[in-house]
């Protein structure tokens, strides 16, 4: 019996004279035991190897085993192993009831308990309690010993949990981590161990389980052979510390050696390996240059000859266009002749983040490619099934849960179904088993008779299959066995085996191989997580709750592991868990800073602050974030030193959100090893290159034909050039041809604006339009979006619910049933009490939601929160609003006053042709009127709930024409009543219904906070400049000077004028205002009635007719297409466009 270490630096050929030593020894002595103990990922490669070794190819006596496969070996020789291993699926599933049953007895842990992924990491901590040996009785004298705080709770939390999973476990079951303990109490009794020859190759180090094992394997095998990687130039005994390169090895090899020591078995000198002319570094000065160098400080740095390409840094935009680029490469240097896909790798630090874009990147590239990683199957569509199924059960039909379930595409209901009866369901407020499983009955407004008797149709099938399945888990004291049959019951209904079958096989015609292996294994997974739970768990009485969360435990701990496709293909793993073998060439993507070194992530259960508490008190467990750091810098080393011919490194500029990027520490660390090596930085490489499969080309295709119409011939001639060659190509490719004649007609795609035919407009609007003021601004503001809203009458659906339009609606009839109740007790706004105001107030508020609002309002808490809000608001307006009046002399006249054309009133009916009439129609919120002998004043009150606020420039571009067209009405309205008085505009005013917040960095006394909230809610407009208006407008100016008003926008100067920003006009400028939106509107009304219907958005400054527009999907507005714009409307002054009004009114 011996100990032999194999001892040397990456790459020097120590696997393969162990391997060839094994072959030869086995060739000699057939009946004896060759073991060779590789990690678990590695068996296959190894076995290969050994084969092709092999003279007749076949290794009888030699096996290729990991350690756990070795158990399972002596437990089939001996016939001894009768328990049942528990994977990590049941693991999670024992620890999720574990949670729930000991809920009361835990403290820190317990709020977590239900969050995602939580049960996982409890798992990931007993598990690795497990794996270093640490029983229960440990944790307990460890918290013992703490001072009582967060850390001692935790770990008595962290051994209750341990404990009750040890008991559950007790004479039922082993876990994966005590497979090995197992072993170790039957080795001696192992004939296939006993004098056996076993080899240990491919470990960086072992776990105490692990070392363990190896201690019994000393003492039954003949010889073992461990294979170590050490720099051979430094002693391999003496280490000075976790900082060292070579830590890990030397630490191995210390302990390896004392177990022999102690077991008094021979240790025979190491065979040590330095390279030779036959090494893995033959072909390369430059890569063993970098072997013999990396990590280690002794300054010397390697001339890279001119056109040495050995060793090449890259850097590009971002991770996307650097797997393009290494795809490009990899492509040609197979093109070449040179290499095959298996002897190229790809390694990455952030496997998860660069996975997302390589499958389509290397499909596109058409280079096959093994990702090395599991898949979780959270997310799987069957998963998303299972979850929201579920969901749709506990919490009874909400809209949620039903439609993420009839959206998992195993429903069996079709997508435009469930478009439909969602968009019912939101229109009706359909919530609930009990309505789900009676016919709908309420019909909103665009809804038929026909077309709700289809949403009832499809209400059948969808409570049909659910019809068995809801009150079947509904029931009290249900069993978990009776809870998974209901559960299996149900998918057999839905012939969810066959729908992953046709899956599978869709994407197995697609050349998806990935995606057709995970829907092989699905179903079986699942199944087997259903068996699991039953076998475990099977009689025990759950809520249905805590069922979906075991259920959730189950999911996240299952996986779904994809073998190689094929033996030629690139292998995209990460650095630390993927094994690399006679690899040529290496692509080492993602070296950027927070990938390499790895970013500190989160601690899981135990903080690395509590871990070197339990490390003080003899508890060793996995190594701490600093000796992880160290040992990520070995498996960068074992890494870089895998390729024999050629290792490029890249690394992106920035991430996929954007975010600015910075190369890693080993890229300037590299740089500085090599004279001559520079970092290349790629921005776009030539057209030329960029073609290397169809599926490529085609995108370069789609690019060209976006780019063609800007290139410059003088400057992209070339460009030009190629992209005209590769349309001829795709042109006289039979396959491809048609494709082709598609996308070049794409490539003229040229918007056009039609206008509709006259009789399509007459059919649509008729010759007589009856328009409000909100439709004219629509279509100034784009004719198309007019078009689709009054045209087609298209609308977004509609929501059960009290949107914001309800809440306006309601604000305008609180305040028009509170002037009519002011009247109705004999109150006027001069006269009226705060109380006997509230009171009224109150009245108002009561009567307009009873009438409209109450069911929608009172439905849930969030509603009920706006009718107080509702009420607040009201209250803060009717006090302003008091205020304002009283403080002027203008009364209240009217409200809610209605015009429209059949009052035959000249401001609102225009004759846009000699058969074509337009009448406006609408109701003024508020009129309010002053009188002296011979005139009349009036003034516009418009109520808004949001902050619009007044601007000319909006209404000489047709904007913003509400206010001007009240007035006119108004104007004319007054004119009728009082024929022999002169009818002046005294103001237009918006007023925003609002509460506001007052901003101060003082206190303020309640009147100076009164004060502050009257200006913020002061009227919004224009008014008469007329001095004798404004004094009855705000009475407090009669006779004041520099002063500021807090009822319209208006203030005096020290000698009384208007000073510069008041918003003021006289009232022949108001004329002119008037007459100027006249025409507009009539200008309006003539283009509507032409037909225009153009995608012609309007854009000024800042805003744009998009901006708020429901349609984009409709329109396809895109500027980078030909024919696509915004109307760019002119800026000016408020001067400039009362100037141009005069001008319009000579005119």
């Amino acid at each position: 019996m011996a100990l032999q270490f194999i001892l040397g630096n990456s790459g020097s050929g120590k696997t393969y004279y162990i391997h060839q030593k094994i072959v030869e020894l086995s060739n000699q002595d057939p009946k004896k035991n060759f073991l060779i103990i590789v990690p678990e990922q590695f068996t296959m490669q190894t076995q290969r190897e050994l084969v092709d070794m092999q003279m007749h190819h076949s290794i009888m006596n030699i096996d290729i085993l990991s350690f756990k496969r070795l158990a399972y070996r002596v437990f089939d020789e001996l016939g001894s192993f009768c328990y049942q291993v528990l994977e990590e699926t049941g693991k999670n599933l024992i620890l999720r009831r574990i949670a729930q049953e000991k809920a009361d007895e835990l403290t820190v842990l317990k709020k977590n308990m239900t969050k995602m992924g939580y049960i996982d990491e409890v798992k990931s901590l007993i598990s690795e309690l497990a794996q270093y040996n640490i029983m229960p009785m440990q944790l307990a004298e460890a918290a013992e010993k703490l001072p009582e705080g967060s850390f001692s709770y935790k770990l008595k939390d962290v051994l209750t949990m341990y404990q009750g999973f040890l008991d559950f476990l007790e004479g039922r079951f082993v876990t994966a981590e005590e497979v090995l303990e197992l072993l170790i109490d039957v080795a001696d009794q192992s004939e296939i161990l006993r004098n056996s020859v076993i080899v240990f190759d491919g470990f960086t180090g072992f776990t105490p389980i692990q070392n363990r094992l190896i201690n019994e394997l000393l003492k039954t095998a003949e010889d073992i052979y461990v294979t170590v990687t050490i720099d051979v130039r430094e002693n391999f005994y003496h280490c000075m510390g976790a900082h060292e390169l070579f830590a890990m090895s030397k630490k191995m090899i210390r302990s390896l050696q004392k177990m022999a020591d102690e077991l008094h078995i021979p240790v025979t000198d190491p065979i040590v390996f330095a390279h030779h002319k036959n090494s893995r570094f033959k072909q390369s000065e430059a890569l063993f240059f970098l072997e013999q160098n990396l990590f280690r400080s002794r300054g010397d740095q390697y001339d890279l000859k001119e056109g040495q390409t050995d060793i090449s840094i890259y850097s590009l935009k971002n991770p996307r266009e650097e797997l393009q680029y290494i795809a490009r490469e990899i492509e040609r240097l197979v093109r070449n002749g040179q290499y095959r896909y298996k002897d190229i790798a790809i390694v990455c630090g952030d496997l998860q983040g660069y996975a997302n874009y390589a499958n389509e990147v290397f499909m596109e590239y058409q280079i096959p490619v093994f990702i090395d990683q599991k898949t979780s199957i959270i997310f799987h569509p069957f998963i998303e099934f299972l979850r929201a199924s579920l969901a749709v059960v506990l919490y009874d039909f909400s809209n949620e849960s039903i439609f993420r379930y009839l959206r998992s595409g195993l429903s069996g209901i079709t997508a435009e179904e469930v478009d439909r009866i969602e968009n019912y369901c939101i229109a009706a407020g359909i919530r609930g088993y009990k309505k789900w499983s009676e016919m709908f009955c309420y019909r909103p407004k665009a809804y038929t008779e026909e077309s709700l008797a289809g949403i009832n149709e499809i209400r059948e099938k969808i409570a049909e299959q659910f019809s068995s399945f809801y009150p079947a888990l509904k029931q009290k004291n249900i069993t978990v066995k009776e809870q998974i049959l209901s559960f299996y019951r149900f998918i057999c209904e839905r012939q969810i085996e066959k729908q992953l079958k046709e899956k599978e096989q869709f994407y197995e015609e697609a050349g998806d191989l990935k995606h057709a292996k995970e829907y092989a294994q699905i179903y079986r997974i699942v199944m087997e997580l259903f068996d699991k739970m039953v076998e475990l768990l099977g009689e025990e009485e759950i809520s249905l709750e805590e069922f979906a969360r075991i259920l959730d435990a189950g999911y996240e701990a299952a996986d779904v592991g994809i073998i190689p496709p094929g033996y030629d293909r690139v292998v995209f793993g990460d650095i630390e868990r993927s094994r690399l073998n006679e690899i040529k060439v290496l692509f080492f993507a993602g070296v950027n800073d927070g990938v390499i070194p790895k970013a500190g992530g989160a601690d899981g259960i135990l903080s690395q602050l509590e871990r070197e508490h339990l490390e003080e008190m003899q508890i060793e467990l996995a190594p701490t974030v600093r000796e992880k750091s160290f040992i990520q810098r070995f498996y960068l080393y074992l890494n870089l030193t895998k390729p024999s011919e050629k290792l490029y490194l890249s690394y992106a500029r920035v991430d996929g959100e954007g975010k600015a990027m910075r190369s890693s520490y080993l890229i300037h660390m590299i740089l500085k090893l090599y004279k001559g090596l520079e970092i290349q930085e790629i921005e776009e490489e030539p057209f030329i290159k960029r073609i290397v499969t169809p599926k490529s080309a085609r995108a370069l295709l789609v690019e060209g034909m976006e780019h063609a119409s800007k290139w410059q011939k003088n400057e992209e001639e070339e460009q030009i050039r190629y992209w005209a060659a590769l349309c001829r190509w795709y042109e006289n490719e039979p396959k491809l041809k048609e494709e082709a004649a598609k996308l070049l007609e794409a490539a003229k795609l040229k918007h056009e604006d039609t206008p509709i035919s006259a009789a399509v407009t007459r059919a649509l609007y008729g010759t007589s339009i009856e328009n409000s003021v909100t439709r004219l601004e629509t279509f100034a503001a784009c004719a198309f979006s007019h078009f689709l809203t009054y045209g087609l009458m298209l609308r977004e659906r509609s929501e059960s619910g009290f949107a914001a339009v309800d809440i306006g609606n309601v604000f305008h009839e609180v305040l028009e049933q509170y002037a009519k109740k002011l009247r109705e007790h004999g109150y006027s706004w001069f006269t009226v009490t705060e109380e006997e105001s509230e009171q009224i107030l109150e009245e108002a508020v009561e009567q307009a939601l009873g009438e409209n609002h109450n069911t929608a309002l009172y439905e849930n808490a969030r509603s009920s929160y706006a009718k107080d809000r509702m009420y607040r608001i009201l209250k803060r307006t009717v006090n302003a609003l008091l205020y304002q009046v009283r403080q002027g002399k203008f009364a209240p006249d009217g409200f809610e006053v209605s015009f429209s054309y059949a009052e035959d009133m000249k401001s609102v009916n225009f004759q846009l042709s000699e058969e074509e009439k337009m009448h406006l129609r609408g109701r003024i919120d508020r009129i309010d009127t002053y009188q002296n002998e011979d005139k009349v004043y009036v003034k516009i009150i418009d109520y808004k709930s949001g902050n619009t606020s007044f601007q000319f420039l909006n209404i000489y571009h047709g904007l913003q024409l509400q206010l001007v067209v009240y007035m006119n009405a108004a104007v004319e309205l007054m004119e009728k009543r009082y024929p022999k008085k002169e009818v002046v505009p005294a103001g237009i005013f918006y007023y925003h219904v609002n509460d506001p917040m007052v901003e101060t960095d003082q206190a303020l006394s309640e009147e100076e906070l009164k004060k502050n909230i009257l200006k913020q809610l002061k009227l919004n407009g224009l008014a008469n400049d007329s001095r004798e208006v404004i004094d009855s407008l705000d009475t407090s100016l009669d006779g004041a000077v520099s002063v500021t008003s807090d009822v319209i926008p208006v203030g005096l100067n020290k000698d009384g004028s208007l000073k510069k920003n008041s918003k003021a006009m006289n009232t022949a400028d108001f004329a002119a205002l008037s007459s100027y939106v006249n025409e507009t509107i009539l200008h309006l009304g003539q283009r509507m009635l032409k037909g225009d219907i153009g995608v012609l958005p309007y854009a000024l400054g800042d805003q744009t007719g998009c901006d708020y527009c429901a349609y984009r999907a409709i329109c396809h507005f895109d500027r980078k297409v030909p024919g696509f714009d915004y109307r760019k409307l002119e800026e000016l002054s408020d001067e400039e466009i009362i100037g141009k009004m005069r001008g319009s009114q000579e005119l």
